[in-house]
C-alpha cells in the first residue's frame, strides 16, 4: 500500500466521522410550512357607501345642458316638432334622401339656395339679379367644407354680403346666427332684391338658415318651413341643424303658462 493510499482513507474516514457528529448533534427534523390565513383576511377593507346625494351634486355641477336642447321646456313639456318629423317630410315623397339636381333653385319668391360654385360666378350672379349673398360657409379651410368669400369679393358687382363660418356636422351651433342671418335675407327682400343663400353644396347649412328665416321672418312653423324649401329643392340638413330649428320653432310656436297661486 502506498503512502498516497494511506492518506486518501485517513482523510475519507475523518470526513465521514465529522459527518455522523453532525448528524447526531442537529438529528434533522421535518420543515412545517406555516398555515395559509384565513380567507377573511385576503378580503379588502370595506368601505363605507357613498351617498346617492354627492353623485346626483357631482353629475349636476359638472353637466349643463346645450341651448339649443330644449332647455327652455319644462318637465313635463313635450317639443312641438322633433328631428324625425322634419327628416320625414325631408325623404318625402320617395322616402329616401335625394341631392339636388340643379345648381340653384329658387326656394321662396326672392331667395335663391345654391352651391358654391354657384356662388362664385359673379357674372351669373349679375344676370341674376342678384343683390345679396350669404355664405353659410365662411372660411378658408377648403378641406372643411367652407367657402373662401368676403365683402370685397363682391364689391365691383354691387352685391351685399354676410359670411356666417357654419360647419356641417351634428355638433355645431349654428342658432346663435339664425337672427342675424334672417334679418339679412329680410332686409335684402324688403328692398327689392334678391339674395343668394348658399353653402359647399347648398344642401345643409344654407337651407337650414333659409328655414330660420322663414320661422323668424314670416311665421312658419319648423314643418312648413322644411316642407316650402324641400318643395323646390332637395336638403339634407343634419340631424343637429334639425334639432335646432325644432328648438326654435318650441321657443316661437310655444304658447307662455300663467301660474296661478
Amino acid at each position: 500500500m502506498t503512502t498516497l493510499d494511506s492518506a486518501s482513507r485517513f482523510y475519507s474516514k475523518a470526513f465521514n466521522d465529522y459527518l455522523v457528529s453532525r448528524t447526531l448533534d442537529k438529528p434533522m427534523t421535518r420543515r412545517r410550512t406555516p398555515p395559509l390565513p384565513r380567507f377573511s383576511t385576503f378580503r379588502k377593507a370595506e368601505r363605507s357607501p357613498r351617498p346617492l346625494s354627492s353623485f346626483v351634486s357631482s353629475w349636476s355641477e359638472s353637466y349643463s345642458l346645450p341651448p339649443y336642447q330644449h332647455s327652455h321646456l319644462s318637465r313635463h313639456e313635450i317639443p312641438l316638432c322633433t328631428p324625425d318629423d322634419l327628416l320625414d317630410i325631408i325623404r318625402e315623397p320617395s322616402g329616401y334622401y335625394e341631392l339636388p339636381t340643379d345648381p340653384w333653385n329658387e326656394v321662396y319668391p326672392g331667395i335663391l339656395l345654391s352651391d358654391a360654385p354657384t356662388a362664385l360666378c359673379t357674372s351669373l350672379l349679375r344676370r341674376m339679379g342678384i343683390t345679396h349673398v350669404l355664405n353659410a360657409a365662411q372660411g378658408k379651410e377648403k378641406h372643411c367644407g367652407l367657402v373662401n368669400t368676403w365683402p370685397g369679393f363682391y364689391t365691383q358687382s354691387g352685391i351685399r354680403f354676410l359670411g356666417v363660418p357654419a360647419f356641417d356636422n351634428i355638433v355645431f351651433r349654428i342658432h346663435p346666427y339664425f337672427e342675424e342671418a334672417a334679418a339679412f335675407i329680410d332686409e335684402a327682400l324688403k328692398s327689392g332684391g334678391k339674395v343668394l343663400v348658399h353653402c359647399q353644396c347648398g344642401i345643409s347649412r344654407s337651407a337650414t338658415l333659409v328655414c330660420a328665416f322663414l320661422m323668424l321672418k314670416r311665421g312658419f312653423t319648423a314643418q312648413e318651413a322644411v316642407k316650402a324649401v324641400r318643395n323646390n329643392r332637395a336638403i339634407i340638413p343634419n340631424d343637429g341643424f334639425l334639432r335646432q330649428l325644432c328648438d326654435l320653432n318650441d321657443k316661437l310656436k310655444r304658447k307662455p303658462t300663467i301660474d296661478y297661486l
